[in-house]
């Protein structure tokens, strides 16, 4: 491990932002979800949830994603209730990406213009499919409704467009919070992390044999002499 990639992989990480994620409701075209998982992850979001009943196993395009899913967790849902849930035990906010004027009415939930959100507080954004959009319910489950306003004879965005113009607006407001100076993660789950993205060959090892990771020395090295007392059990 290169001393410089090591401090490379923690600067990234204590800006990182747990309470940061986004639920796609069946966006069924690879290009667009290639495109949003590249926009969660510029902006320091570490986990995504997937929802796709259409497929039964998700393509990313690399040329598109540039990596990006390398550094994020995917978790795939059932259905877009069954996410949604997930994260509202969490403590989640949902707010549901919904198109048309903002202040419009849907399903008794107004629909408010994206910019007037506070997204410093745990935030899950549902973003629906190319040709649908969000589903009843999705919009019946969540919290908030927000929309973009559209100034021209267009009245929606690409949502892979839509999703990055989102995203950014909640880093905006989370960096002035000054949340991008500061570890948002528990130190067991920042260490954890570190020798998953240092070493995940070898992390990939020590999780098929049930087996603690060992510590890394300040060089970013393996300690290899290093026995827990798991092991030595």
């Amino acid at each position: 491990m290169d001393y410089r990639r090591l401090e490379k992989i923690k600067r990234i990480l204590q800006r990182r932002q747990p309470d940061l994620t986004l639920i796609t409701d069946n966006v069924n075209n690879f290009r667009n979800l290639s495109s949003i998982i590249r926009s969660c992850e510029a902006v320091g979001i570490m986990e995504v949830h997937l929802v796709n009943n259409q497929q039964e196993k998700l393509y990313l395009i690399n040329k598109v994603t540039a990596g990006a899913e390398r550094w994020l967790t995917q978790t795939r849902h059932s259905s877009i209730v069954t996410g949604i849930n997930h994260l509202k035990k969490k403590g989640f906010t949902i707010y549901a990406t919904h198109l048309g004027d903002p202040e419009g009415i849907c399903c008794a939930v107004r629909t408010l213009d994206y910019r007037k959100m506070d997204y410093t507080k745990p935030t899950a954004f549902v973003v629906g499919s190319e040709k649908k959009g969000i589903s009843e319910e999705a919009l019946e489950n969540a919290d908030y409704h927000i929309s973009i306003p559209m100034m021209g004879m267009t009245q929606s965005l690409n949502v892979s467009v839509a999703t990055a113009i989102i995203l950014f607006e909640a880093q905006r407001q989370r960096e002035e919070k000054g949340y991008y100076q500061q570890l948002r993660m528990s130190q067991e789950i920042y260490e954890k992390t570190i020798f998953e993205w240092a070493y995940p060959e070898a992390a990939l090892a020590y999780r098929a044999n049930k087996k603690p990771y060992p510590p890394l020395t300040e060089t970013g090295e393996i300690k290899r002499d290093y026995k827990s007392s798991k092991a030595s059990s």
